[in-house]
């Protein structure tokens, strides 16, 4: 009888969250987390598997990643465990809050709540590969897939889009000859003899990134709860592992309702959908968002509380009990976000949406109407898949000035406009 494989490789991965990381929920709550029969959050080899073969399909096309992960007809050369969380595991839960598009402002009736893990939780597993001397050349592909994870081309889990799912990975790698005895027995022991693997390097996927440096004198994304302190409830700033978030959900939808105003007045509606994704809608499920929007730790910043009062709108008089106090924060921002090469014609109107915010034109979280939000923008930097960049610069007046020597911004922004002809 012939043998199936003479020849195995099993990788050890040990993943760090270097973004939050949602393993999704049950049924349709985000509230929730995935969970195995003891109650403890875990990631599903399904999951893992489908965002590896979604990069080995782009990166190698779809004959040879058929022939690694297998399709209906046959079964592939590759096995993925499902992931671990190690050590104590704290859930965090992000306040949420959706936007109507027609108004630009809160739907009251839209408010929930995001299960997730933080930043530096553990993730562990393994990726074992069963096959002949033939296509040894599919342990290559693995390990730039591995690598491409490890840089953060690949991310993991729900609200990617968001900022989540960004991982660093330490990777251990044993592999197994069938035709050697010790190799056999080691392989059917699970006997670990694995050795650290240094990652290849790997060619980035077509992205057209977007870096913001600025400074937020005074904003606020409020948190869940309020916090009790001498007598009071004070307002604070979302806070995760003690350091105040900016999350990227907050940034896109933001981004997401000027970019609509801007295509709208240009005559492009729908261009918004394209870039951000949209809900699901008439007979299909929804399209998902291509940007990519990081969260902005605000890890220099300095906080003050301000005590302020309600105003009945009726009678324009105090209202009783109506004195409340919120403590924004003051922070250095450097907020990142990046588009696929293939949106290239869309991404004139994300510059023109972050020039309107270094402009001051719009705001970040809540409090504009009290001045909040409002970031004095330094610079804004557009970089190509190619390395080229150009950029926006801004004076202590808001003034802007363009420094565009290799042409990026007069590209992006000239295919926008043949688009809409």
């Amino acid at each position: 009888m012939r043998a199936t494989f003479t020849m195995a490789a099993r990788y050890q991965v040990c993943a760090a969250c270097q973004s939050p990381i949602r393993t999704g929920g049950t049924g349709l709550t985000t509230e929730q987390l995935l969970t195995d029969t003891q109650g403890r959050p875990y990631f599903q080899g399904t999951s893992l598997a489908g965002a590896l073969r979604e990069y080995h399909r782009t990166a190698f096309g779809e004959e040879k990643t058929r022939r690694l992960f297998g399709d209906p007809n046959g079964a592939g050369h590759i096995v993925i465990s499902d992931g671990d969380f190690s050590g104590a595991l704290a859930w965090e839960t992000r306040p949420r809050l959706r936007i109507d598009g027609r108004t630009g402002t809160a739907d009251g009736r839209e408010k929930f709540n995001v299960a997730h893990l933080p930043v530096g939780t553990k993730l562990t597993f393994s990726v074992t590969w069963m096959g002949t001397e033939e296509n040894t050349e599919e342990l290559n592909q693995i390990e730039q897939a591995l690598a491409a994870l490890h840089c953060g081309y690949i991310r993991l889990g729900a609200q990617k889009a968001n900022g989540f799912g960004r991982v660093t990975l330490e990777v251990r790698k044993q592999c197994y000859r069938m035709a050697d005895e010790r190799d056999r027995t080691a392989w059917l022991e699970n006997r670990d003899a694995s050795v650290p693997l240094a990652l290849p390097k790997v060619k980035q996927p077509g992205q057209i990134t977007f870096e913001l440096q600025g400074h937020a004198d005074s904003i606020l994304v409020k948190a869940g709860a309020a916090e009790w302190r001498e007598g009071r409830n004070v307002t604070v700033h979302i806070q995760e592992q003690g350091v105040p978030v900016l999350p990227g959900s907050s940034v896109k939808g933001a981004l997401r309702s000027r970019v609509a105003q801007i295509a709208r007045l240009m005559g492009a509606d729908g261009v918004e959908a394209q870039l951000f994704g949209r809900s699901s809608g008439d007979g299909d499920n929804g399209v998902a968002g291509r940007v990519i929007v990081d969260d902005v730790r605000l890890s220099k910043e300095r906080k003050r509380e301000i005590s302020r009062i309600r105003i009945n709108r009726f009678t324009a008089g105090v209202m009783r009990q109506g004195l409340f106090t919120e403590e924004p924060v003051c922070s250095p921002v450097t907020c990142r976000l990046s588009a696929p090469e293939t949106l290239e014609h869309l991404c004139g109107y994300l510059v023109y949406a972050l020039r309107d915010l270094g402009l001051g034109l719009y705001n970040l979280g809540s409090g504009g109407a009290v001045g909040r939000g409002y970031l004095r923008v330094e610079t804004i930097r557009v970089t190509m898949p190619d390395g080229r960049s150009g950029v926006l610069r801004f004076d202590g007046q808001r003034r802007c000035t363009v420094e565009d020597a290799e042409g990026v911004l007069r590209d992006l922004c000239s295919k926008r406009e043949e688009g809409e002809r």
